[in-house]
């Protein structure tokens, strides 16, 4: 978390193992696994007979390290300790990445997919009152629409950014009103009625709005950030005060 939040940097060296298994509490082979995990991840540098130092995991590492590092605080029930700015990142990737494989997916899907899709948007619409149900439905309709592009690489890809999907959509349910969910969900009935009955250019144009949706949905998400942001860090500069 330290090397993620940016309080340990590149070049840092880290404390020994003996150290690390006192400060952390945990058992030295339990340790290894993890610091071996983590240089497996390129994020750590272990030199035998020097020490332990910090990479540049910008540079280095994969999504497989920032995936780890939101399972970890989703499980530690640390939701909003993540920057916002990087948070904001994670949207604007997907704002760019959801428009491109809805319109693949759309352009290759046969009736019995656009049933099931249909289908999905209206249980989400059922459920609109249930934010973890939402959530799970998104992921299902995301699953499925990268199942339709069947594109071997992108299914691969969608793996292995699990989480950091998951945690974009945590936030998006959680920002927006049921007003705007309605919003977006029938955005995606648009997109899906396109494919069904409208041209290859009508298609287009609703990805257009798909797009649009998804931009503006960023702006609110940015808000929506910097408010819980602010409180958590004012929550926590009283507490130290206390």
């Amino acid at each position: 978390k330290q090397i993620f939040t940016g309080k340990l940097k590149m070049g840092d060296k880290l404390p020994s193992e003996k150290q690390l298994s006192a400060m952390l509490k945990v058992d030295r082979t339990s340790l290894r696994l993890g610091l071996k995990q983590l240089e497996a991840m390129k994020v750590l540098s272990i030199r035998q007979g020097d020490g332990i130092y910090v990479r540049d995991y910008v540079k280095d590492a994969g999504l497989d390290f920032l995936g780890l590092s939101l399972e970890q605080q989703e499980e530690r029930g640390e939701g909003w300790s993540i920057d916002p700015y990087l948070l904001d990142e994670i949207w604007e990737f997907w704002s760019l990445f959801a428009p491109v494989v809805a319109e693949s997916a759309l352009k290759r899907c046969s009736t019995r997919d656009i049933k099931y899709l249909s289908e999905l948007i209206a249980l989400q619409e059922k459920h609109l009152g249930d934010k973890n149900k939402v959530v799970e439905i998104e992921l299902s309709f995301q699953n499925k629409m990268a199942e339709i592009v069947n594109n071997t690489i992108l299914l691969l890809f969608f793996n292995s950014i699990k989480q950091i999907r998951r945690k974009a959509v945590q936030i998006l349910v959680e920002s927006l009103d049921e007003k705007g969910l309605r919003g977006l969900l029938e955005t995606k009935r648009g997109l899906i009625e396109k494919a069904l009955s409208g041209s290859e250019q009508e298609l287009v144009q609703a990805v257009g709005i798909f797009r649009i949706r998804c931009n503006a949905t960023r702006q609110i998400l940015r808000k929506f950030m910097s408010r819980n942001y602010c409180a958590k860090k004012r929550r926590k500069s009283l507490r130290g005060q206390g």
